[in-house]
């Protein structure tokens, strides 16, 4: 179990052009220009945002087809919080539980059977294609450092193009982490470090919203 204290925005594009501008001149770029390289499968849960269940997209390792079951639990809604530069955006804690199966057709339909409630059928699981740009803020030494990076205390910085169906949204998202119980405290540096760093002003709490509420938006 993993605890987090995480934002997200739906950027429109002037938004998200600033932010790509800011990841390129830390030589990060998206992977392809029009294609979604990654592909996610998440539980359309319409009438329930607390909770988020995705099978992550499947990789080959060891030449064997991997891949993650993960949960999301909503454990503290926290609200909408005001940063510098006048963003603001609604600050959530969540619980992350990932298990580990085989990437294969058998085993996710029998995956997918574990979640199929209510008279529901496979269909109530939906594609969302990805393309993402990651870093990290490493709090212990005020500091940006690369995805890769081992560190236990700080936050993942994540810009993302993603295609639920046939429409195309862009975000910011902050998943702040902690191994000594200061998520909080990691979670201020780092927005403070993003609006002091980043020219971006006017992101807000209405367009603040968590995968699980993404989706049930998109499908009302």
């Amino acid at each position: 179990m993993q605890k987090s204290i995480e934002t997200r925005w739906l950027l429109n594009s002037n938004e998200f052009n600033t932010l790509e501008h800011w990841f390129n001149q830390k030589d990060l770029y998206f992977k392809t220009t029009g294609d979604f390289p990654r592909q996610d499968y998440y539980l359309k849960l319409i009438k329930n945002t607390n909770l988020g269940i995705k099978i992550r997209e499947p990789k080959l390792v060891n030449n064997e087809q991997k891949s993650k079951l993960e949960i999301k639990l909503l454990i503290e809604d926290n609200d909408a919080q005001k940063f510098n530069n006048n963003n603001q955006g609604i600050v959530n804690t969540w619980e992350k539980y990932s298990f580990e199966t085989i990437g294969n057709e058998p085993e996710t339909e029998k995956i997918i059977a574990l979640f199929v409630f209510n008279g529901c059928d496979l269909n109530s699981w939906i594609k969302i294609e990805k393309d993402r740009i990651l870093i990290k803020f490493d709090t212990e030494n005020k500091k940006l450092v690369s995805a890769d990076s081992l560190i236990h205390e700080g936050s993942g910085i994540e810009l993302t193009r993603f295609k639920i169906e046939n429409k195309v949204y862009y975000s910011l998202g902050i998943e702040t982490f902690s191994n000594s119980k200061k998520e909080v405290d990691n979670f201020n540096q780092t927005t403070d470090f993003i609006f002091n760093t980043i020219k971006i002003t006017g992101l807000n709490g209405l367009k603040s919203l968590s995968y699980p509420e993404i989706i049930s938006n998109h499908f009302l």
